[in-house]
């Protein structure tokens, strides 16, 4: 009892000593090491100082997730578009841009077969000349079996993403539903029937439609989604790297990113290809010929990461901090050595055609 009275007047002293600063200081440092000596409450605190820091992904789970990989305009749009006549019972497409006109009358057809058809799409897009969201609302606004909603209460910059998810199969993709991505672009599509992938999916696109939080459980191994866990896998993708990194994307202006790749270009074999725009310019600056080019034979729209020809990402996601943390994207992480060296084929091919 004394020694309990003692404390307390050692307190009250204490709180007359100090200055109401001084005293939440002390808090702070207290709950500090509080947190270092108990595992639980430092994920906690880690979590509430930063939410986009998110647990470390163990590359070694990835599962081998298999199935098709194709590109435009090589032979994207008859196999795009020939799987749409295989659709019997449900769409769910979430998309950025939505255009191509031959898709919208397959898509009515469908509409008259009783396929339902779910949208989740951007209706603010960035330096947006046209509302395509209300033209895409107005263009099936007859059939009760179509629904589109945007990403307004989903808490995401951009919907940016780019997936098909049909009955029992999935597609990924970097194209937007338009004419120039079939035909003008380089973009890169997979596609699977991968069940426990698409549970994952399927899942995350109900909680987006219904605007419920996507937890880091809901994820497959092999998903990676902005702005959940998307920073995170990228980061310790290309820190993993043992020997190579290649890169085919739109540009890299990510400074997290960026200050990766410069650390790895003197120990490993860094090359990266990139639009041919402005936007690229001081890339290739910074970045002799050897590592970075530019691709001109077609507008470079693709996000694909390669390493050490082991590991390949291919998603909708931009390397920017936008796209990491404020935009709802979706890539996947293909482990199959037959996809791998088909798209290690095609990067090689565009590389030789890029320019320095």
């Amino acid at each position: 009892m004394y020694i309990i009275v003692e404390n307390v007047l050692f307190v009250k002293f204490l709180m007359r000593k100090l200055s109401p600063h001084s005293i939440i200081l002390i808090l702070i440092v207290i709950v500090f090491f509080i947190a270092i000596l108990t595992k639980d409450i430092r994920i906690e605190v880690a979590i509430n100082i930063n939410p986009k820091s998110n647990q470390t992904v163990d590359l070694e789970k990835l599962e081998n997730i298999t199935w098709e990989l194709y590109m435009s305009p090589d032979n994207s749009w008859s196999a795009f578009y020939g799987s749409l006549s295989q659709i019997k019972h449900s769409l769910k497409l979430q998309t950025y841009e939505f255009t191509e006109k031959n898709i919208k009358s397959k898509l009515k057809e469908l509409l008259e077969q009783g396929v339902d058809i779910k949208v989740i799409m951007e209706n603010y897009k960035y330096q947006q000349f046209k509302n395509t969201w209300k033209d895409i609302e107005n263009y099936f606004t007859w059939y009760e079996n179509f629904e589109i909603k945007s990403d307004k209460q989903m808490k995401t910059e951009y919907v940016h993403s780019k997936i098909n998810l049909v009955d029992s199969w999935f597609r990924i993709q970097t194209a937007n539903l338009t004419d120039s991505s079939f035909k003008k672009n380089r973009e890169h599509f997979f596609y699977s029937e991968n069940q426990a992938v698409w549970h994952s999916l399927n899942n995350i696109f109900d909680k987006d439609w219904n605007w419920e939080k996507i937890s880091l459980s809901d994820i497959h191994p092999n998903l990676v989604v902005c702005n959940i866990n998307c920073r995170n896998v990228i980061e310790t993708l290309l820190k993993s790297a043992k020997k190579s990194i290649l890169i085919q994307t739109q540009y890299i202006v990510d400074e997290r990113i960026l200050n990766i790749l410069k650390k790895e270009i003197w120990t490993k074999d860094v090359r990266f290809i990139v639009s041919d725009t402005e936007t690229n310019d001081k890339l290739l600056e910074y970045f002799w010929p050897a590592v970075s080019r530019k691709f001109d034979k077609y507008y470079n729209h693709t996000k694909m990461i390669l390493v050490d020809e082991k590991i390949l990402l291919l998603g909708s996601m931009n390397l920017s901090d936008n796209s990491l943390d404020n935009n709802r994207e979706f890539g996947i992480l293909i482990i199959d050595q037959e996809l791998i060296k088909k798209y290690k084929k095609m990067f090689e091919i565009d590389r030789e055609k890029s320019k320095y």
